[in-house]
């Protein structure tokens, strides 16, 4: 592959990327303006479906940067959904509505209506035809309203149930989710920006790979109640968007700039990549020791001290003990449940007080059971700082957490 290959290939990726995200908050502003009496399912019939006792809507998004609102553009939206509004008995066809929404290059700023007239100007196709023995192109005219087996009336039935909606270029579009989500969730701009949109974004996107259409749906109560625990969730997206220097930034300036100096329980749940090993985990939890646990700080009271407890799913547990012992090594003092070789683990002993005489560094657990244990345990604030190389650990939503993907240990560093 060539430089200029591999570039336009970046850019057809990062396009890509743009328009999921685009139809990701689109969807999000549909629900948003869902009533008490819809519900909206993404990636139903349409991108996404809003359905109420009377009136079921289906919305197809588009975005291009690059290409304007042609005819081929539109009937490549609309065809698909003439087939569907076909399929219906004329009494069904009236609680039908079908929309057309995205963002189109030198688009109109006053969205056109579709007429008869309009309509069967799009469904005339021109393709070209080559003769197979000249090799000769000719041009050939193809009737899609014949092709479909639509009548005049079909059409005009389905003209007044179609509405195109031209919406803003991608990154006013995004203002205008984070704006509407602010407003529904009573968040102020920052926390907008920073926790809802993030969250509303990996919900939106979970809800689109769910297998089943009832997983697929919700309503905007229930998409509201998903977005607002303690949870700052960030996703993939996010960090494909940003890229990975303004994304640190951003999320160590929000979580990470004060030290642990209150007293709360930081539990670090930690799954780096394959590409990672021993040296690179050590590194991590080193650098978190030295940031958020204060073994050092000799002047602060017993009942003020903090220590960090590393919970490290899927790690073998050979290798949670040759780091165990690299600690020690290291001088650190830790503990991990148990009172000695062969003893039962017990919180009592993973939560042994940090004081100046036994200055624990850090806490571990090897599985979710003794993770559960020692939330439970915890007698103090508690928050969840999750670091994820790929699907995140579930953990109870109830518990304030910060949940952030990461490409690597080194990454890792620069957030926290």
């Amino acid at each position: 592959m060539t430089e200029s290959d591999a570039l336009e290939a970046l850019r057809e990726a990062t396009a890509t990327i743009r328009g999921y995200i685009y139809q990701f908050d689109a969807s999000i502003l549909a629900v948003l303006a869902a009533t008490d009496g819809q519900d909206v399912t993404v990636e139903g019939v349409e991108d996404f479906d809003i359905r109420s006792s009377d009136t079921d809507t289906y919305g197809q998004v588009k975005y291009y940067e690059a290409q304007k609102l042609t005819d081929s553009t539109l009937r490549d939206a609309i065809v698909p959904m003439i087939e569907g509004f076909l399929r219906y008995p004329a009494d069904v066809r009236n609680r039908k509505r079908y929309i057309l929404y995205g963002h189109f290059k030198q688009a109109a700023e006053i969205a056109p209506t579709i007429l008869l007239a309009d309509l069967q100007r799009i469904l005339i196709q021109r393709p070209y035809k080559i003769d197979d023995a000249t090799g000769e192109k000719t041009r050939t005219v193809v009737d899609l309203q014949s092709k479909l087996g639509a009548s005049d009336e079909d059409l005009v039935a389905f003209c007044k149930q179609f509405t195109v909606k031209l919406s803003e270029p991608f990154d006013e579009h995004r203002l205008a989710v984070i704006g509407e989500l602010r407003t529904a969730l009573g968040v102020t701009k920052i926390e907008a920006e920073s926790f809802s949109y993030p969250s509303a974004l990996s919900a939106m996107a979970a809800l689109s790979s769910a297998r089943v259409k009832v997983d697929r749906t919700t309503t905007r109560k229930t998409f509201l109640q998903q977005i607002r625990p303690k949870m700052a969730l960030y996703s993939a997206w996010a960090l494909r968007m940003e890229g990975e220097a303004a994304y640190c930034k951003k999320i160590r300036e929000l979580h990470f700039a004060r030290l642990n100096i209150d007293s709360h329980d930081r539990f670090f749940v930690i799954s780096l990549p394959d590409t990672d090993g021993i040296e690179e985990l050590h590194g991590l939890v080193q650098h978190i020791i030295g940031r958020w646990s204060s073994h050092k700080i000799n002047a602060k009271p017993d009942r003020e001290r903090y220590a960090p407890i590393f919970f490290l799913p899927g790690l073998d547990p050979s290798q949670l003990a040759e780091l165990k012992l690299r600690l020690v090594d290291d001088s650190h003092r830790i503990s991990d449940g148990y009172a000695f070789n062969g003893a039962p683990f017990t919180t009592e002993h993973l939560m042994l007080p940090q004081t100046r005489q036994y200055p624990v560094s850090a806490r571990f657990v090897m599985d979710q059971n003794q993770f559960t244990a020692a939330l439970t345990a915890s007698k103090r604030g508690r928050l969840i700082i999750q670091l994820h190389a790929s699907d995140p650990h579930a953990l109870d939503p109830a518990i304030q957490q910060i949940v952030v993907p990461i490409i690597a240990a080194s990454m890792a560093r620069k957030i926290i």
